[in-house]
């Protein structure tokens, strides 16, 4: 049995194609491809979907995070804190808007943000990136405490955990801004590049609209306020967007019905540890990440199970601060980040693996460790 790691055709097949076909074909005779009804429908419905004032569609999640944090006032000289294990996207934001990422360590129990991130706090720390990392989401009733108490902006990344809540509310709404990405493989996941902002704040979808059209005074085609970029969410991607959001809360629900047979299959195999979540917490498994105790064990056990056609992969073998991109930073040690770096290993994790799928994938584990 070969057993994929994501497998996107089982996933759009499930979509009425005739509804979108029409959707696409009627876009196509309108021929309005950037902006236009199809983006507003999206962005309308996204923001109503997470309960958020305000969507604002973009060309991608890296955008997303530039222009919130933008729309928050992050420039030079201003610090950011950001957790070390997340994608390079996460720090990259940051450093495009000339200000300064400060990466931090992480729960060990968690793998997120959590109440630690104190202690790298500074009179220079503008902002927080709490990233709801595997869509899982960070504990935010701490962050949003810490940033009260320091008076600091928080934009979170939500590029994995589209539907993820914390409490009953909704990953991205409960700072200044939530970023989320569009990327094919993402659990809402477009046929191309894309990108999402929501927020309570009227100024960060001025400031975003304005960045992602050029730097385009609102109101205005040929006058320019910001030095801008050319970042829209075309209206293709917006009306299979659209389409894919009905079926969302679906597809997260079947992942955390796998989620369940993984955990319930590996119980036992005391070599390894499934992912802790919070009981506050509904994650949305984009990933399903397994703890193994050493690096040995994780490069062992990743070998085996691709031998045995088992698609498995590593997230983040090498954390932000050992980029050479912040080799000015390639001194810091962070503890847990760096130990996760050598012991997590991304099972197959999707909304249509079969229970049997998910059997093979843990006697291969229970295989390699007896």
């Amino acid at each position: 049995m070969t057993v994929n790691f994501l497998d996107l055709k089982k996933q759009y097949n499930t979509l009425d194609k005739d509804v979108l076909f029409k959707k696409i074909e009627d876009l196509i005779s309108d021929g309005k491809f950037v902006g236009g009804d199809a983006l507003n429908s999206f962005e309308k419905n996204f923001a109503r979907y997470n309960n958020a004032d305000y969507a604002v569609g973009v060309g991608s999640g890296t955008d997303a995070l530039i222009f919130a944090l933008a729309g928050v006032g992050v420039g030079p000289g201003d610090e950011v804190i950001i957790p070390a294990n997340t994608f390079i996207a996460t720090a990259l934001a940051v450093t495009h808007l000339g200000a300064t990422p400060v990466f931090c360590d992480v729960n060990p129990l968690t793998f997120l943000m959590d109440a630690s991130v104190e202690n790298f706090i500074t009179d220079k720390t503008k902002a927080l990136i709490p990233v709801h990392l595997y869509g899982n989401p960070v504990n935010m009733d701490t962050i949003m405490t810490l940033a009260a108490k320091y008076q600091l902006k928080v934009i979170e990344d939500c590029a994995q955990a589209v539907g993820a809540t914390f409490s009953g509310k909704h990953v991205g709404t409960f700072g200044n801004a939530g970023a989320f990405s569009f990327y094919p493989a993402k659990n809402l996941g477009g046929i191309g590049q894309g990108g999402m902002i929501i927020t309570h704040d009227e100024n960060i979808v001025d400031k975003a609209r304005c960045l992602g059209n050029v730097g385009r005074k609102k109101g205005s085609w040929y006058e320019y306020d910001e030095v801008g970029y050319n970042s829209r969410l075309d209206a293709v991607n917006a009306v299979f967007l659209n389409t894919c959001l009905e079926y969302i809360d679906l597809w997260n629900r079947k992942r955390r019905t796998v989620a369940r047979w993984y955990a319930s299959e590996l119980d036992s195999t005391i070599s390894v540890k499934t992912p802790y979540i919070d009981t506050n917490s509904v994650p949305v498994w984009h990933l399903y990440e397994l703890q193994l105790r050493t690096k040995s064990d994780r490069d062992g056990l990743h070998k085996f199970l691709l031998d045995k056609n088992i698609n498995c992969a590593l997230h983040y073998p090498i954390p932000c601060h050992k980029q050479k991109v912040y080799s000015e930073y390639n001194n810091l040690t962070l503890g847990v980040v760096e130990s996760l770096a050598f012991t997590l290993l991304s099972l197959p994790m999707h909304p249509f693996m079969t229970k049997d799928e998910v059997i093979e994938v843990c006697n291969a584990i229970k295989e390699y460790f007896n």
